[in-house]
């Protein structure tokens, strides 16, 4: 029985979401045939609805017609109205994580690429925690090396079943303390406050003396739960992920500039010269 799901998260960006899926449709056949499957790994695409505008609807429209005609296979969450990453986050993983034979999730956003190894060098590095941790240690991987602070890229990321519900009450805290469920505000999300957010994170990160989030996203937010939960984060040792978005949420070509998303490379070696790398946890 396949313990693993595929979730892919998009919204209004039809462009990038087509090659998105044309770099993991590459992944995931060199997974199958490595692993010797019959099937591909499980996928969930989890859609979040449109702003309350002709060109948002336009676009999210688009979105779900891509969705139809690539990834025939795939089990589809859309919501009706624009809720937010956090809330689509929430009401996507937790049924997933309610069954039984769940395990984890690598989680793609809609505006990468991602190196044809990917599904397979973040099961195996999972797999090689649970080897040397235990079954029981909470863990998340993610597809590029871990910044300085131990933070991750959340374009790309493993998530295990302890890490989400590690994380899933505070995330829900987060999306109610701060009302960002677009359901009651259009885009509430974009039009966070940021500087209630951190003083709310940093108080809850110095009870503890925890490191301060560096943002207010919810990938920040999720990963102070994680710190306070105990649970192990992990980047992959090489680049296994791509970020092709200049404009966005966080985004702007100064700021992929500053933080040198222009000159990301992926990790383009072959399975048999990626695997013996990922050997320790």
């Amino acid at each position: 029985m396949q313990n693993t799901e595929i979730v892919l998260f998009a919204y209004d960006r039809p462009d990038a979401l087509e090659r998105t899926i044309a770099s993991l449709r590459i992944a995931r056949e060199l997974w199958k045939h490595e692993r010797n499957a019959t099937e591909h790994l499980p996928l969930t695409v989890a859609l979040d609805g449109p702003r309350s505008t002709k060109d948002s609807q336009a676009r999210v429209a688009a979105v779900h017609a891509i969705v139809s005609k690539h990834l025939p296979d795939a089990k589809v969450h859309a919501e009706a109205t624009n809720r937010g990453l956090p809330t689509l986050l929430l009401n996507t993983l937790d049924p997933l994580v309610s069954r039984p034979e769940f395990r984890r999730a690598i989680c793609i956003e809609d505006d990468v690429e991602v190196s044809p190894t990917l599904l397979l060098a973040l099961e195996t590095i999972s797999d090689n925690i649970v080897r040397v941790f235990g079954a029981a240690k909470s863990h998340v991987v993610g597809a590029a090396p871990a910044h300085r602070d131990g933070s991750l890229e959340h374009q790309a990321l493993l998530v295990d079943r302890g890490a989400h519900l590690a994380s899933a009450t505070m995330l829900r805290d987060y999306i109610e303390r701060f009302e960002l469920d677009g359901a009651h505000r259009d885009g509430a999300y974009g039009a966070r406050n940021h500087d209630a957010i951190k003083a709310w994170s940093t108080e809850l990160a110095a009870r503890e003396h925890l490191p301060v989030p560096t943002g207010t996203s919810q990938d920040r937010m999720r990963e102070l739960a994680w710190r306070r939960e105990n649970v192990l984060m992990r980047g992959a040792p090489m680049r296994l992920v791509r970020h092709r978005g200049l404009w966005g949420q966080h985004n702007t070509p100064w700021y992929a500039l500053r933080t040198g998303q222009l000159f990301q490379r992926l990790d383009l070696r072959s399975w048999e010269d990626t695997e013996p790398r990922l050997q320790e946890p």
